[in-house]
């Protein structure tokens, strides 16, 4: 796949299938949006280009306002991972609030991209002040000769697949309802720091990553997670919160990983979200804790660890 991270770098010999969005998860709608261009550039010899942007674009305007469901070397991955010829991830800045619609059309559409078609969501919008539309596009379409698809929303159990219900499914701890709509688990990725190492103390080290604070973060609780570390998948019971047992003050998100025994200090570990437990809970004491661990662990093992290894021999 081709990467171009600026408009000016672009510089292409052959026409092209378009799809343009922000893409924030990659969730069932934007694979919708994407498998169609990947299908329909190879059925005319044309490549495929995803159209996206290196940052939300309403965080331009509202810096931090909205927590990103994917970071951007996971959004590249799935993207590159769907068949995508070309990407081409800018900033959203200035230049993208003062464009008009007809010269983001003409000059980035069909100088830049070498458009023959492109293929949006049906509340696709563009250029300044959102002034271009899917009307405006489909007549840009018949001045400059690239065809346009608008494409229906995505429904599953009735109901438009949205980058915004799935931040509040995550926000709320219902990951399960969350991968349903992004078609994969929601994942947080770190590196692995050094905590107030408790956890050995009781019998449960747990992984504690600098996760990136950009991301959407699950509401405090216990979660059955997936933990991949050096390229290995293992089960694990994730915690996030602030360990009240036990005095926390500032959220951590730390992983038990089912048998296990290395020193990852260092290291970057993936952590993605199957199923939420428990809420955080104070404990009157330290055995308390341990014993509901006990608990939460035997949860994880008996519901995972056998299907996470007849998955990986599947795979094999």
């Amino acid at each position: 796949m081709i990467v171009f991270n600026s408009i000016e770098d672009i510089a292409l010999d052959t026409n092209t299938c378009v799809t343009i969005g922000n893409f924030d998860g990659v969730h069932r709608g934007h694979q919708e949006l994407i498998s169609r261009a990947v299908k329909y550039a190879k059925s005319r010899g044309l490549k495929s280009v995803v159209f996206t942007f290196a940052n939300h674009p309403v965080n331009f305007f509202k810096p931090g306002y909205v927590k990103n469901i994917i970071n951007q070397d996971q959004k590249k991955a799935l993207v590159e991972k769907m068949g995508v010829d070309i990407y081409v991830n800018i900033p959203f800045d200035t230049s993208m609030t003062q464009i008009s619609a007809r010269d983001y059309a003409k000059k980035i559409l069909v100088e830049k991209l070498r458009i023959k078609k492109i293929i949006v969501g049906h509340d696709f919008s563009f250029a300044r002040k959102k002034e271009g539309t899917p009307e405006k596009l489909i007549q840009f379409g018949k001045d400059y000769n690239f065809e346009v698809e608008i494409v229906t929303p995505v429904l599953l159990d009735g109901k438009r697949v949205s980058s915004t219900d799935i931040r509040a499914l995550i926000s709320n701890g219902d990951v399960a309802a969350a991968r349903k709509l992004l078609g994969q688990y929601y994942s947080i990725e770190g590196t692995v720091v050094e905590g107030r190492q408790i956890g050995r103390t009781i019998g449960f080290p747990t992984a504690n990553i600098d996760y990136d604070r950009s991301m959407i973060i699950p509401k405090k609780g216990i979660y059955a997670t997936l933990a991949t570390v050096d390229g290995d998948v293992y089960c694990g019971a994730t915690n996030i919160g602030t360990n009240p047992t036990v005095q926390g003050k500032k959220i951590t998100i730390e992983t038990y990983i089912l048998d296990f025994d290395q020193m990852i200090y260092g290291k970057e570990l993936k952590v993605e979200f199957v199923e939420f437990m428990r809420d955080e809970v104070k404990f009157d004491s330290k055995e308390a804790l341990m014993d509901q661990l006990k608990k939460d662990v035997a949860y994880v093992r008996e519901n995972y660890v056998s299907w996470l290894k007849s998955s990986i021999d599947k795979v094999k």
